[in-house]
């Protein structure tokens, strides 16, 4: 095929692929472009379309790009000779679109920043460049796109490029002419016949040098390149806006004090400070103010500015702590920003007044004037801040009246929390009566003038006050009790009483120092259950007031009670406020005096185990009477409501050295437990009532395991064929619970451990036949409790399940998962693997050690991801693990080999490559210390499987000449037992080709 009929082919296909009329045609010309970029001859087809005077400008971008990508991906097919003739021939494109449009301009000064970066036969870039483009006033521009993109280029992660190389040639291109690119600029600014926009490039030129570490202060002074930058932020066009923020930000960290500064460059820094930076921000604070733009709420502006003083507060906070009075001007464009009404802006300058509150109370004294001065500052932003914790007026409104999303309600209610943080450090600068006084006073005003203030003014301060807590002592005698006592006189608004009540149970520890509020407040919490907008916040403050006040509650736990059965058959209250009303009653209960805890332990479950037994009465009769055996959905929500209600109360109630409380706990879980077992033979698969029945279990077994002695087998059962019926994941979950307490289910850790592994093996026949039948990327949830459930079991009793019938099936099972594509299924999935192969790898480098104690362990592959207990090598698995691995490790390594390098998650990998590395160290040593040899090291069978693999991975994925280095270093590795260096060749091999062919 001829040149020319090729580039009608490519022009063909362009226009299809922007002008086409189908969606087929569209896709089938990109299809066909996108193979076209991958062939040699996309060389000189893109180059002759770049020179084709006649073509418009999607031809010739397309073309630019092609050229970059290739000299990306394919630099290798240049050779020098050829790199340099692709060089020159861009540099004429370039040269011929210097008065063209911009996005072709930086195409081709990216594919020529990209070459220069890669082609050490180009000896002198800069010059080349400068000479060829500086002389034409027309021309600069391009010159200066060149010397913007490229710093971005050299750091470009998809340009594979070996780290000694990489470093020569930074330094040649970059570092070494940093200065000469100062002087460039420089003359740029002075030179009268460029372009409008030329001091605009040579700001952004400036300043991607400036980002990327080669410019400091020291080259900067005595030019006008500061001047510049702010001259550039009083620009209406917001580009040049930006670029000058990125550039004055740049200036800014480079003025950040380090340990290592000679006395030269601190001296530098802090005049660079004093007498130019801090001048020109106090006038960009006064141009702030002024700004239009800001008050007209322009988002992009207040986030520039914004940015431009948090970087100057962060990098100077120390300065500021102990030289204030100079810094002044600079914490009131701080404080002004933080009244900007864009809630996203000023988010970025939380972790600035968390950094100051820091410095502040380490830096300075109560006493101390600086201390006083910053205390007024964070006082300001009290105020501040409450005024941002206003609820909008159109909080409540539909959003098709134009009220507030979904989706904005919670940004905004995760945006109240945030700024909350803030609130605290405000609270340790200031003192915590001077906080509290500030809401405070803005609530006594409300209350005082309600008919003028609105209740958000109001609300808003409560919830200031609740978010201050965790810095108030609870010994406080100044405003709290100010605050509880105005609580009696508070307007009925809803959702005021809704904001009060959160703030009683915040301050509980507070009430419990303080006993005689401890009635008024259960009075009024018991109030709220009154109102549903409020009975959420009132069962969550009940919990907490039982829980830290439970010795003032005791005498009243028969109110209590009483109250919580009519509240619950109200209807008031939804699960989660019913399972928080019931902690509280077990907190209280844990208080009530020895000879009174079982009847209240009996006044509050008996009632459940009742209802539990009629209604599960209910559904044996309609089994005899009707042909509709199933209950209706409410009654199976309250089994399960019923079972959560009994579960967290056995989860706070304590009777432990109170034998009839004891006693009557055990005849409370053995009476309880045949129901939950009925309802869970019967509704195995509703996912509710499984659900509460598994949470059920999990209580027995982490706090009752001595109880459940009798009939833990019964449980293990009812889980096991629960998961055969049903398939549901949460029986996996509650398995591994049962797991954790495996020591315990029996007198004889044997017996335990056998009734334990029982139970996996019966799950794993199970769940291996829904894995013959479903993908495990169908049931992800699934797929991640089972191999959770597998490292669990694996770390419990290796030997026990090893020698399992089951177990060879689980190895292949685990195979095959490694496919999944679910991020936590996969991280489940190769913790398991880890638990199997890594104490496998680690008693096989023990027994070296004790046989052959020259050998050391320095280059032993990392240790299993947690601490392992102590194992023999005698009672440890190792040669029947070694068999599998020998027998299914090419399956095994295939499928490791694939994930990293094609579709595992980049969070994986280091877990992945551990594995892998765990393999190899087994296959290669594993076979010889099974049958307690030592003899000369096998032959590197992982090489021949690794070997195997890559030859299967295309040449454009992944050429020859690398998979040679890889398998070359792999060998040498594995022959002299470098573990370590091959968790580090296969990470940066997974990492190189990841970037190559996801890009």
């Amino acid at each position: 095929m001829s040149s020319q009929t090729a580039t009608n082919e490519v022009i063909n296909a362009l226009n299809a692929l922007y002008q086409g009329t189908s969606l087929a045609e569209r896709e089938q010309a990109n299809a066909w472009l996108e193979q076209f970029q991958k062939t040699a001859q996309a060389w000189t087809i893109s180059d002759a379309i770049l020179g084709t005077a006649e073509l418009g400008l999607e031809p010739k971008l397309f073309a630019a790009q092609t050229l970059r990508n290739k000299i990306i991906g394919d630099f290798a097919e240049l050779g020098d000779q050829g790199a340099l003739s692709l060089r020159d021939s861009l540099v004429t494109h370039l040269r011929n679109a210097r008065n063209g449009p911009q996005p072709l301009i930086t195409q081709l000064c990216l594919s020529l920043a990209d070459l220069a970066v890669q082609l050490g036969a180009w000896a002198d870039p800069f010059s080349d460049m400068t000479s060829t483009f500086l002389s034409d006033p027309d021309s600069v521009s391009c010159l200066l796109e060149f010397f913007a993109v490229l710093p971005e280029e050299a750091l470009n992660e998809r340009i594979m490029l070996g780290s000694e190389f990489y470093a020569q040639r930074s330094a040649a291109l970059l570092t070494q002419r940093a200065s000469d690119l100062i002087q460039l600029l420089v003359q740029c600014l002075q030179q009268a016949d460029l372009k409008a926009d030329a001091h605009t490039r040579v700001l952004v030129c400036f300043t991607s040098w400036l980002k990327n570490g080669e410019i400091t202060l020291i080259m900067i002074q005595n030019t006008p390149l500061l001047e510049l930058a702010f001259a550039a932020l009083k620009a209406d066009d917001d580009a040049v806006f930006d670029t000058a923020v990125d550039a004055i930000c740049g200036i800014i960290y480079e003025t950040r004090l380090d340990r290592d500064d000679e006395p030269a460059i601190v001296q530098v820094k802090n005049a660079t400070v004093e007498r130019q930076l801090i001048p020109q921000l106090t006038a960009v604070a006064a141009q702030m103010r002024a700004d239009t733009q800001v008050s007209d709420g322009d988002e992009e502006r207040m986030q520039g500015y914004c940015r431009v003083f948090t970087e100057a507060g962060e990098a100077w906070v120390h300065r500021i702590v102990l030289g204030i009075t100079m810094f002044e001007p600079l914490v009131g464009a701080l404080v002004d920003c933080m009244r900007f009404q864009n809630l996203d802006v000023i988010a970025m300058m939380f972790d600035f007044w968390n950094t100051l509150a820091d410095r502040t109370i380490s830096y300075t004294t109560s006493c101390d004037p600086a201390r006083r001065t910053l205390g007024v500052v964070f006082e300001t932003i009290i105020d501040v801040i409450i005024g941002h914790l206003k609820y909008p007026v159109s909080y409540d409104a539909n959003d098709a009246h134009g009220g507030m999303t979904a989706k904005e309600r919670d940004e905004f209610r995760e945006f109240r929390h945030n700024i909350g943080d803030v609130l605290k450090d405000c609270v340790r600068v200031v003192g915590q009566t001077n906080a509290l006084a500030i809401p405070y006073n803005i609530i006594v005003t409300g209350i005082e003038n309600t008919a003028q203030l609105p209740w958000q003014d109001i609300e808003a301060a409560l919830f200031a006050l609740r978010a201050m807590g965790a810095e108030i002592d609870p010994t406080e005698n100044d405003m709290l009790p100010k605050i509880m006592d105005m609580f009696a006189r508070f307007p009925s608004h809803p959702k005021l009483r809704y904001a009060a009540t959160l703030v009683i149970g915040r301050y509980t520890e507070w009430t419990h120092e303080h006993p005689q509020y401890v009635q008024f407040q259960l009075n009024y919490i018991a109030e709220g259950f009154k109102l549903r907008e409020v009975a959420a916040a009132s069962a969550q403050s009940l919990k907490y007031l039982c829980q830290d006040c439970s010795k003032y509650l005791a005498e009243h736990w028969s109110e209590l009670l009483k109250f919580f059965n009519e509240v619950v058959a109200s209807g008031t209250l939804d699960e989660g406020d019913v399972m928080d009303f019931s902690a509280a009653l077990a907190h209280v209960v844990n208080a009530v005096p020895a000879p009174g805890t079982a009847p209240a332990i009996e006044a509050f479950c008996m009632p459940v185990g009742q209802e539990l037994g009629v209604l599960l009465q209910q559904q044996s009769q309609q089994q005899q009477q009707t042909s509709q055996p199933e209950l209706s959905e409410a009654a199976r929500q309250q089994i399960a409501l019923l079972l959560d209600r009994l579960g967290v109360f056995l989860r706070y109630v304590n009777v432990e050295g109170n034998e009839s409380a004891e006693l009557l706990i055990s005849r409370i879980i053995s009476e309880a437990w045949p129901l939950a077992n009925t309802a869970l033979q019967r509704m195995p698969a509703d996912p509710r009532v499984s659900e509460s029945i598994a949470k059920f279990i999990r209580v027995l077994v982490e706090f009752y395991t001595g109880v459940l002695r009798s009939f833990a087998s019964q449980i293990t059962d009812a889980v096991v064929t629960a998961f055969r019926q049903s398939g549901l994941s949460v029986y996996l979950w509650v398995a591994r619970r049962i797991l954790n307490v495996s020591h315990a289910l029996a007198a004889e850790e044997s017996v335990s451990l056998q009734i334990v592994t029982s139970m996996v093996a019966q799950l794993s026949d199970a769940a291996l036949s829904v894995f013959q039948t479903t993908s495990f990327s169908d049931i992800p949830e699934t797929t991640e409790d089972y191999f959770r459930l597998i490292e669990r079991a694996m770390e419990t009793a290796p030997g026990y399940m090893v020698a399992t019938p089951s177990f060879p099936f689980v190895f292949q099972a685990a195979i095959a998962a490694l496919d999944v594509n679910h991020y936590h299924a996969q991280m489940a999935v190769l913790y398991a693997w880890s638990q199997i192969l890594g104490p496998t790898n680690r008693h096989i480098r023990m027994a070296q050690d004790r046989r052959s104690p020259t050998t050391g362990s320095s280059s032993a592959p990392a240790s299993p991801r947690r601490p392992q207990h102590s194992i023999q090598q005698e009672t440890y698995p190792i040669e029947q693990i070694t068999e599998l691995c020998v027998k299914d490790g090419f399956d095994l390594a295939g499928k490791l080999l694939h994930g990293l390098l094609r579709h595992f998650d980049r969070e994986t990998v280091s877990e992945a490559v551990e594995v892998f590395v765990a393999l190899t160290a087994i296959v290669s040593d594993g076979p010889n210390m099974a049958k307690a040899q030592l003899g000369k090291p096998p032959l590197p069978t992982m090489y021949e499987w690794v070997q195997a693999m890559l030859a299967q991975l295309p040449e454009s994925s992944f050429p020859t000449a690398e998979k040679q280095t890889f398998l070359a270093e792999l060998s040498n590795h594995i022959q002299s037992r470098r573990w370590s260096q091959i968790k580090m060749l296969v990470s940066d091999t997974a990492a190189v080709f990841w970037r190559r062919n996801k890009a």
